[in-house]
């Protein structure tokens, strides 16, 4: 399964293209925010206009010699930097174009996002390394200015070091930033920086984000900037060493056949990789994985997560450094894999037809509506079917174990006298009392719950379940 097929990659950057023209707002000079950035929710009155897509678009556009179109979007984008300032949103970018000032108590992620310096700083200088020569020098001074604002605008602290994706991003922005203007302190710094990262790296033999089908795909885009532009050795190196690692992992728990990357996920925005555009479906693609099985079968402005496709011409640009550790095989015998950080034990079983992973052990608050401690794909007489337990506000911790190679347990904790859990399905799964089927899956709940609501996303069915207590379990089995 080795190899870039470029027929595909070629298709999904067409289709990239397509959807790029279509939304390209000449009065702004930037990109249209996406219908499927919000599946079921018309924003097209409020007219938004994104700035990482906006960035992104530019080297999609200098790849294409449209230097124009790229030159009027990273005009845009630089005017659409905050301030310097002592704020926590000093040197970020804005989400849109019309998003406001931030108020006096700004609420992170709600009335700014700080790793907008990351994302879009690192684009900036991809488009400098990589299409330097089309651009003048003023323009270029003012990239390097805005990168520097990103880079000091950056509070001290801010990311830990388990927060994988924005911390090697900074990592190296900041030491790329040094390299480029020549301050051997800030090349020090970003080492300094980036070696949080590897030291837990080497405490717990892989990154903390561990399994994420989109922040996976930015660990690997941060890693692949630390070789492909090393502004040390020691970027080289580490960046190499950390790629095999999280490369080998990501190849050993994606499943051809099941249209999947085997969980548990530490952050998930859906669970079938042919359902939403994931990055790391991306990377799957330039790897030579069936573009039909890692990305959704339709590619335009109303698929959901379309506005990750924005980073395929960076990431076909950067693949030299990524796709040699994705060694892509077909999953005809069994895999097991396990990984533990500390207390926390996630263990994920895959076979022919049956991708089954859980967690225990952690107890989960940031971005929590994004972690799944369990899931399961598995082939029912041709059609594959997922499903997999999310968690409600109202529970504390979900305790998740294989228990064999297709059996698990849940253990559900609440916060007080009620507990919960929300399944997140294909297609609706079949209730009876505290017996759920789907196919050929069945979960035994520990008694009936006291309240179902089901209620449809653009990723599947989602199903809630409440008790009237402050503990609940489950066995999930799945037949032969």
């Amino acid at each position: 399964m080795r190899g870039v097929s470029r027929t595909t990659v070629a298709q999904s950057l067409d289709a990239l293209r397509a959807v790029a023209d279509d939304l390209w707002d000449p009065c702004m000079g930037m990109s249209r925010l996406a219908p499927g950035v919000n599946p079921g929710v018309d924003l097209s009155a409020l007219d938004l206009h994104p700035v990482r897509e906006t960035a992104l678009g530019a080297i999609l556009d200098l790849r294409d010699g449209r230097t124009d179109r790229a030159l009027t979007a990273i005009r845009s984008v630089l005017a659409h930097q905050r301030e310097l300032c002592d704020e926590p949103w000093s040197g970020t970018f804005k989400l849109t174009a019309e998003e406001p000032p931030p108020p006096p108590d700004p609420v992170e992620w709600v009335h700014y996002d700080p790793n907008w310096r990351q994302f879009i700083g690192c684009t900036l200088a991809c488009a400098l390394e990589l299409h330097g020569p089309s651009l003048d020098s003023s323009i270029t001074s003012s990239m390097e200015s805005a990168i520097g604002g990103a880079v000091h605008g950056e509070p001290a602290g801010r990311i830990p070091a388990w927060y994988t994706n924005p911390k090697l991003m900074h990592a190296w922005l900041t030491a790329w930033l040094g390299a480029r203007s020549g301050d051997a302190g800030l090349v020090t710094a970003g080492e300094a920086i980036g070696a949080e990262v590897v030291r837990r790296v080497e405490r717990y033999g892989d990154v903390d984000e561990y399994s994420s089908p989109t922040y996976d795909g930015v660990d690997l885009f941060a890693l692949a900037l630390w070789q492909r532009f090393a502004p040390s050795p020691w970027f080289a190196e580490h960046g190499e060493r950390i790629s095999r690692i999280v490369g080998a992992r990501v190849a050993t728990l994606y499943h051809p056949g099941l249209a999947a990357i085997c969980g548990p996920y530490i952050r998930a925005y859906g669970i079938s990789l042919d359902r939403y555009v994931s990055l790391t479906g991306q990377f799957l693609v330039l790897a030579g994985a069936d573009e039909t099985r890692v990305l959704p079968p339709v590619l335009d402005a109303h698929t959901d997560h379309v506005h990750d496709l924005w980073f395929l011409p960076l990431f076909d640009e950067l693949s030299s450094a990524v796709v040699p550790h994705l060694e892509l095989r077909e999953v005809d015998t069994e895999r097991r894999h396990e990984q533990r950080f500390g207390p926390v034990v996630a263990t994920s079983n895959l076979d022919a037809t049956c991708a089954m992973g859980a967690e225990r052990g952690r107890v989960h608050e940031f971005a929590r509506d994004q972690y799944v401690p369990f899931s399961v794909h598995f082939d029912d007489g041709g059609t594959t079917r997922s499903l997999a337990v999310l968690l409600p506000e109202s529970t504390a911790t979900a305790d998740c174990e294989l228990v064999a190679p297709r059996e698990a347990t849940i253990a559900l904790t609440g916060r007080a006298d009620t507990t919960a859990m929300t399944l997140l399905a294909g297609e609706p799964p079949t209730i009876h009392g505290h017996v759920i089927e789907l196919g050929r899956l069945r979960m035994e709940l520990s008694s009936p719950p006291t309240d179902v609501t089901v209620r449809l996303a653009s990723t599947g069915s989602l199903v809630e379940l409440t008790w009237a207590q402050p503990r609940a379990s489950a066995m999930v089995r799945l037949r032969r």
